[in-house]
């Protein structure tokens, strides 16, 4: 972690004259400053409701949102993160994983994965 803002996604954007013009003039498209649709995902699916499966079992909606919060929670409060801080994910494919990244989500973070075998 760093002090300093981490901007190089932003600096990496198109200049504003080659990016869209995005208006959102609909009551229904108002949303606040930050919106993580991580976080709006996982609190609209039902609790009981089986979110992942693999070869160690199943993990409901809200046992994966208990984690990824956990995890969030590690993360901003224990080490600092500050939303647009990248975050290196390294690992197999398993629920911890996925987790990890929604958990890195919900705090801000900005996922950077790989995967062992590269």
């Amino acid at each position: 972690m760093s002090a300093q803002v981490d901007s190089f996604v932003r600096d990496r954007l198109p200049p504003p004259e080659a990016q869209p013009e995005f208006r959102f003039d609909l009551p229904e498209l108002q949303y606040p400053e930050r919106f993580n649709a991580a976080v709006e995902l996982i609190d609209q699916a039902p609790a009981e409701g089986i979110a992942v499966i693999n070869e160690n079992g199943s993990w409901t909606y809200g046992e994966l949102k208990e984690m990824s919060d956990r995890i969030a929670r590690l993360l901003v409060e224990e080490e600092g993160l500050v939303p647009g801080n990248r975050v290196f994910l390294r690992g197999p494919n398993c629920a911890t994983m996925f987790a990890a990244w929604l958990g890195i989500l919900k705090a801000g973070g900005v996922v950077v994965a790989t995967m062992p075998i590269l």
